[in-house]
């Protein structure tokens, strides 16, 4: 669902038209929550209606509009919203279960540590995308029925803080979870939302609040000193490990706490050493952790092999170190990405520039240039600069569309630009090689792209001919197929209906092949070997049905939704 919040007018004349209330979630001082139907895309949802709406300042826009690209596990979907003139209406993934308030005294000791470790790391990739919640509390972080954290409510409060919160003049944030630095007002980062986690983590394991008092000022006066007792005042029976992260979480001063990867990594490390007691549901859980960071690990592994593949093959084909140099390259790179992928990255960049610049002095600046660029718009994922490569990998074997179909994966935003950049590094690469015409060449001119980029005697004239490949009609038509792909993919993988699923499915890879036999003839005037065509078209589409099929959930039961329809 595509993000509105730069409208204030709601996309239909009544947004009930849309969004039928099933029935009252919850009520807060400032919004009520509700489940409801969204009609259009039948999809269970929950709807935080914030009253008195007014006129947003463009900072706030932009942070809620960050907020709903957040694409993590751990976090609840921010999926719309916009404004009737009354009030802001904001569309949320809907989670079954229960939030960290209402399980106060239900949880073991590692139960908490597991949920601080999945809290922390919802925490630690908003951070990484330059988001921070400002209002970490029990209340916003739930439990799902599978026994995984989702954490609520990022964005909201700088929304709040705009239209509600400051006119009251309360403070943004429950006050016993504050950070010191937030309770006196000063501007916060990622350490107050460490802070505020650990406060959570703190009072869980405790089984109180020892910073709350008689009334708000007192509460807040006690955060803003920093009177927090050590744990091991309240649990000495705790491990000392644990005990000393917590503390180090809730530190006065922001400068002194670990960041959320760091300290999600340290709490992991001590449940993992099974020295805590933990439930059956959040054992089970523990045991499914593991695969989830199989992800990663297969992200980061097949990124070096990635960038192996992407060294070794420039490097042979425009030599420029000795010979004897080639493997040890190659091994430098696949090895500085698995440990640190943005190392390697650069290390990758910066290896391959030599070569270019020994083919000419103008092609090597126009690709210093480019290199710096890609590594500035993928360093947060560093594996997305080489989609290409991935792509051009899987053409011999007729999967070349997986590299698209996969790039739903990487979430709502990232994914179809990494779909568009793969598109359109594989067609030039083809016309670099001046490769036969195939599905994914679409329209070759008779360019001799290599020739000329080589013979160019300054950056902008080589940039100007690489760009004219780049920027004509074929590559682009290709990137927006691709990116396309990936968007309709991202959008089956959401959905709860297997019929919905499969009728998306079938839509994309049709129009793919429809698009890739149709244009080039019809255009261009050649046609495509159908063959060849049918082939990736196919096989692809069968790779992708399997996932769609078996991750299918059932459509929650609809209830009366009463008189909450009316009006």
């Amino acid at each position: 669902m595509s993000v509105a919040a730069h409208s204030m007018t709601p996309l239909y004349t009544d947004w009930r038209d849309r969004y039928q209330l099933v029935g009252k979630i919850g009520s807060g001082g400032f919004a009520e929550v509700y489940e409801a139907l969204d009609v259009t895309l039948d999809q269970a949802v929950a709807l935080k209606i914030v009253a008195d709406g007014r006129s947003m300042s463009g900072r706030v826009v932009r942070e809620v509009e960050a907020a709903a690209a957040l694409s993590h596990p751990n976090i609840v979907a921010l999926y719309d919203w916009f404004g009737d003139g009354e009030r802001t209406i904001l569309v949320w993934e809907l989670v079954d279960g229960e939030s960290l308030d209402k399980l106060a005294g239900e949880l073991a000791d590692g139960d908490v540590a597991a949920i601080g470790v999945e809290l922390l790391d919802a925490l630690a990739f908003a951070h990484s995308q330059g988001i921070i919640h400002r209002d970490v509390k029990p209340q916003n972080v739930m439990l799902d029925s599978a026994g995984h954290v989702k954490v609520m409510d990022f964005g909201i409060a700088r929304l709040m803080d705009a239209d509600t919160l400051t006119q009251d003049g309360d403070l943004i944030g429950t006050v016993a979870y504050m950070s010191p630095e937030q309770a006196a007002g000063r501007r916060v980062g990622p350490p107050s939302d460490v802070y505020s986690a650990g406060m959570v983590l703190y009072e869980m394991l405790a089984g109180e609040h020892p910073l709350r008092g008689q009334t708000p000022a007192e509460t807040l006066s006690n955060v803003a000193a920093g009177r927090l007792p050590s744990l091991s005042a309240l649990r000495p029976d705790l491990p000392q490990d644990l005990v000393g992260l917590i503390d180090d979480a809730c530190a006065p001063r922001p400068a002194e706490r670990p960041t959320a990867a760091e300290l999600s990594e340290a709490v992991d490390e001590v449940l993992h050493s099974g020295r805590l007691h933990m439930q059956r549901l959040l054992r089970a859980q523990r045991l499914v952790r593991p695969l989830k960071r199989a992800g990663v690990v297969v992200e980061r592994v097949g990124g070096a092999g990635l960038a192996a593949v992407t060294c070794g093959v420039v490097l042979g084909a425009l030599p420029a170190y000795p010979q004897s140099w080639t493997l040890p390259l190659v091994a430098v790179c696949a090895a500085a990405w698995a440990v640190v992928p943005q190392g390697g990255l650069a290390f990758l960049l910066g290896a391959l520039a030599f070569p270019v610049f020994n083919v000419s002095l103008g092609l090597g600046a126009a690709y210093l240039a480019f290199a710096v660029a890609l590594f500035l718009l993928t360093r947060e994922r560093p594996v997305v600069a080489l989609w290409p490569t991935l792509a051009l990998l899987l053409t011999p074997v007729y999967l070349t569309l997986l590299a698209p179909a996969l790039a739903a994966l990487l979430g709502r935003v990232r994914g179809p630009l990494a779909a568009a950049w793969a598109g359109a590094g594989t067609l030039v690469y083809l016309v670099l090689l001046r490769a036969p015409r195939g599905p994914f060449t679409l329209f070759q001119p008779r360019w001799h792209l290599a020739g000329e980029a080589a013979a160019a005697g300054d950056p902008f004239t080589a940039a100007t001919r690489v760009l004219g490949v780049a920027l004509a009609p074929a590559c682009v038509l290709q990137m927006l197929l691709w990116a396309g792909l990936a968007v309709t993919l991202g959008f089956a993988l959401s959905r709860r209906r297997l019929e919905l699923r499969l009728w998306v499915w079938a839509f994309s890879f049709a129009a793919a092949f429809a698009v890739y036999c149709i244009v080039p003839f019809a255009v261009w005037g050649y046609p495509v070997k159908l063959g060849a065509l049918l082939w990736n078209v196919a096989l692809a589409a069968g790779v992708i049905l399997l996932p769609l099929v078996f991750t299918t959930g059932d459509v929650p039961e609809e209830r009366d939704d009463g008189h909450l329809q009316k009006g």
